[in-house]
């Protein structure tokens, strides 16, 4: 969800869902990480229309495509 900062106040965009490849995009592919928890890392973006986005990308998400590329 893109954050707006507007006259000193924050905010919270539209809901909209992104795919994956879009994701990819938007974060060019996962290149800055901006933190990291126990639930999963979180990642720098920039939307189209100039927005920064922060996407957050869940522990088991990550966890269930290393086993894949692993099982590859």
């Amino acid at each position: 969800i893109p954050v707006r900062q507007q006259a000193g106040h924050i905010q919270q965009g539209a809901n909209h869902a992104f795919t994956y490849e879009e994701i990819v995009k938007i974060t060019c592919n996962f290149q800055t990480l901006i933190g990291k928890g126990g639930s999963g890392s979180v990642y720098y973006g920039c939307i189209g229309n100039g927005n920064e986005v922060a996407v957050k990308v869940l522990k088991d998400l990550q966890e269930r495509r290393t086993k894949e590329f692993v099982a590859e």
